[in-house]
Order: C-alpha cells, then structure tokens, then sequence
C-alpha cells in the first residue's frame, strides 16, 4: 500500500507523458487557431491565411515548449503534476484569446487586467513560473499588436505585481501590489509618450487604463485564487493556514490520543519554519506539513515512547528488532492512509514519506546486531563477533522511502530527527545541543539522504544555525523560584 501510494504520489508514468505531449499539441493547435484569425464572428473566422498561420504556429510552439522546457528543468515538482500544467495552458491560451480580441483598439488592451495572470500564478505556483509565463505572455501581446509599448507595459507590470504579493496570504497585499502595479503601468506609458508623439489627451486615457488595469487584476486575483486552487487541485496559503489551526479533527485526534506525538510535532513546526525561512523556502507549507508528518502514529499510539505514560511497559521490550522495526516503520503507511481518508491536500501527503525518506532505524538495527552477537557466542570486538553482526540485514531495518524530493521535505527530516535526538539528551546546553544538530546533518548527508533534492552544503549551514537558535530558546534554563525548592523537597519526604 505504501509503495503504490508514494509512487502515485510522485511517479510520472510513460502514460502521464503520452498525455502531456498530446496536451501540449492541443495547446498549440489551440493558440495558434486563436491567433491565425483576424476577427471572431460566431462561425468561421475570416481573414484566414496559411502564410500566416503557419507562422503563428512556428511561435505557438516556440513559446510552448519554452515554457514546458523550462518547468521540466526548474520545476521538477510541477512537471509531475498535471493540474499545474493545465493551468499554465489554460492562462496562455486566455491570454492568447484576450490579445487577438482587443488587438485592433488602441486603449483596451491597456486596461484589461493582464497582471492577474502573474499574481495568480505566483501566489497558486511560484513567483518563478509566474515570471516566465508573464515574459510569454509579453511576447505574444507584442506580436499579436505590434506594439513594444504593450509588451513593456505587460512584462513591467506583471513583475511589479510578483515583486509585492510573494504568497498573497494576506487582502493587503493585493492592495499593495494593486499600488505598484499601477505605479510601473503609469511609468511605462510615460515613458512611451515622451519617446512618441507626446500626445496628452492619449496619455490621459493610457494613464486612467493603467490605474482601471492595476485594480481589475488584484480584484480579479483575491477573488479567483480560492476557487482557481480548488478548481486544479492546487493547495492555497488559505488552505493551509486552515489545516494549521489547533482546532482540525485530524490534529484534535492527535492531542487527545498521542499527546506526546502531538507535542513532537508541534517542535518540530517550530524548528521547520526557522529553518525554511533561513534558507528561503515556504514556511507555512513546511509548518503544516510538521504537524502531520506523524499522524500514522494514531493506529497504535503506544508503540511510540513519547505516548507511554511513567511506569508504562514499553511494547518493544518483549519484541524482537524486526517486529519493532516493522511496527516503527508501518505509521508511514499508517499515515498515508488516514491523510487520504480526511481528504488532505496531495503536497502535504507527499510529506509523510519522504520525512524519514530511506534512512535506517539505527536503534532496532543496532539491537539486532548486539543480539546476532550474542547468539554466535562471539567474544565481542572479535572478528567472528563481526561476522555475526554482518548476518543482520540492513534493509529490513530502513524505511521504504522514497527519500526528500525538495528542500521543504529535507529540512521536515532534519527538524524531526533533531528535536527527538535533542530531546533525549540530559544536559541542553549550548554545546551539547550544537554537537547533536551537527551529528545527525551529518549522519543524513552520508546516508545520501538528500541525493535527489536541490539542497547545498550552504542550505545545511544555515539549516544548522537555526535548529540550534530555536533550541537554545526552547531550552534555555529559567531561573530557579524558592517555592520551586520547597515543592521539590516536600515531594521527596512524600516519596520517602
């Protein structure tokens, strides 16, 4: 179960493909029938040219593959997500329709509210495939009008857009963003009519369809990117914000049945949003992804040691490594289950794999090794007692993966690794908690655990010095009350 739904998950199968090219051929087929014709009655379109459409054909395709090209190098994550490639083709060929429709007047174009498309895509995507899709979208508005000035006033407005509303978590930004919008569309046609013919009644009339242009798109973007995301299956800011509040079902199930679980994974939120915004990845997602990384746990709650009350047996005592390991590693497949059963979003899903990625269960594997030892009788250190211990096999002691595919996954491994280990320790100072952040980064990059995500040597530094200013404020000592003392040793005359 676990390895078909991860695959779902993150697999892109030889029919995905077939899928895609044949999406991409309709997206140019689309494009370029929306362009090859002059004016749009209801029927046949006239003006038709072969020349021509041959031509807008040769650009259609150009521009697609461009902007599959560039997801495929840049966006791995993307290009296995079909819903995103459909969005980015449906804004295309809107932006396509829009252009060719208004192309013959000389002030609509100005104020339809082109810079929605940014800010959608940034705040639904990322700001980087927004940035490329507003650059393709600049060079069909220049080649379908013939104008540089519309081009200019789409690329530079669309920009000033993307620069201000980042993940549009909040209405202000949009607000902001509707500013600076505004702001580069005035410059812009400024700029033109002082090289132009310096007309004032035209710059009038650019300047009152920049402002209409700026607002219409922030509207048109606060309004639309709720549905849009539900619509594509897209998880917005608002989205997980919602599953960040304490009150969801699934995080109540947590508290009530696997308190210590549910603790956990608030630390290790806490240690995760350092870290991302440290390294410049998104914090929230990330946070959300803390809190329900562990949620297979809830299908046997005691057989985590956080969940085990003072004087309760520990399951695993009476266990062998195998089953321990067995049952340590099933709350991944556990997890991914009860995620899909309360209809969480498929990125945060895609986390609860990849926290542990295919690392090694070093306790239970140890255990094995030292009880392989001393059923061979070896004199421990030996050679004979290595050989013995060699007879354990790793792989039944490593989870099933797959291991992190993006920073965000990575740095959820190291948070929840580190806040157990750190946890763990008996003295929390500064150089202990140094040291065991330390260890288990390093342990991580040796097992090859972060091979197929995009982190750097100069991520983990800054991972590193996070972890450790988080800690160091989750565990700074408190100064020692007097009525501390007196409750303390009251309570051992009690014991006494």
């Amino acid at each position: 179960m676990l390895a078909r739904r991860s695959t779902r998950l993150l697999a892109f199968t030889r029919r995905d493909a077939v899928r895609l090219v044949v999406a991409a051929a309709l997206l140019v087929a689309a494009i370029t029938a929306v362009l090859a014709f002059e004016v749009f009655p209801i029927g046949v379109g006239t003006g038709f040219d072969l020349a021509r459409m041959l031509g807008w054909l040769v650009l259609s395709t150009l521009l697609v593959a461009t902007l599959l090209g560039w997801v495929w190098r840049f966006r791995p994550l993307l290009w296995h997500r079909n819903s995103a490639l459909l969005l980015l083709g449906l804004v295309l060929l809107l932006g396509a329709f829009a252009f060719r429709v208004t192309a013959d007047r000389s002030v609509l174009p100005f104020i339809a509210p082109f810079a929605a498309a940014a800010l959608l895509l940034a705040v639904l995507l990322d700001a980087g495939v927004a940035l490329v899709v507003v650059a393709i979208l600049s060079v069909l508005a220049g080649a379908v009008t013939g104008q540089v000035q519309l081009a200019s006033y789409i690329m530079l407005g669309g920009m000033a857009g993307l620069i201000v509303v980042r993940r549009g978590e909040r209405l202000t930004t949009y607000v902001q963003s509707a500013v600076a919008i505004g702001v580069v569309n005035l410059a812009v046609v400024t700029a033109f009519a002082i090289l132009g013919d310096r007309d004032l009644a035209g710059w009038l009339q650019l300047a009152g369809a920049s402002i209409a242009a700026a607002i219409g798109s922030a509207v048109l973007a606060a309004g639309s990117f709720a549905v849009l995301g539900s619509l594509f299956g897209i998880t917005t800011s608002y989205q997980l914000m919602e599953l960040a509040n304490p009150s969801q079902p699934l995080l109540r199930r947590l508290l009530l049945e696997a308190p210590g679980t549910y603790h956990h994974s608030l630390m290790v939120g806490n240690l995760a949003e350092r870290a991302a915004e440290a390294v410049g990845v998104d914090p929230l997602v990330v946070r959300v992804a803390a809190y329900y990384h562990d949620i297979g746990k809830l299908a046997d709650p005691t057989a985590f040691i956080e969940n085990q009350t003072t004087g309760q047996a520990n399951p695993h005592d009476q266990l062998s490594p195998e089953e321990s390991a067995r049952i340590l590693a099933a709350h991944v497949g556990n997890g991914i289950d009860i995620a899909y059963r309360y209809k969480l979003p498929k990125p945060v899903i895609s986390f609860i794999p990849q926290h542990h990625g295919t690392g090694r269960m070093s306790y239970f594997y140890e255990k094995a090794r030292e009880e392989a030892v001393a059923e061979s009788g070896a004199a421990p250190g030996s050679a004979a007692a290595e050989a013995a211990a060699a007879t354990v096999d790793e792989r039944r002691f490593r989870h099933r993966g797959p291991k992190p595919q993006s920073r965000e996954a990575a740095i959820l491994m190291l948070a929840d690794s580190v806040e157990a280990a750190v946890r763990s320790l008996s003295s929390q100072d500064e150089a202990s908690i140094r040291t065991m952040v330390g260890r288990i980064i390093s342990e991580r990059l040796e097992d090859g655990q972060f091979d197929e995500c995009d982190l750097t040597l100069r991520d983990l530094d800054r991972i590193r010095e996070a972890f450790v200013a988080q800690l160091l404020g989750m565990y700074h000592r408190r100064i020692e009350y007097p009525q501390n003392k007196i409750v303390e040793i009251e309570s051992r005359r009690a014991a006494s």
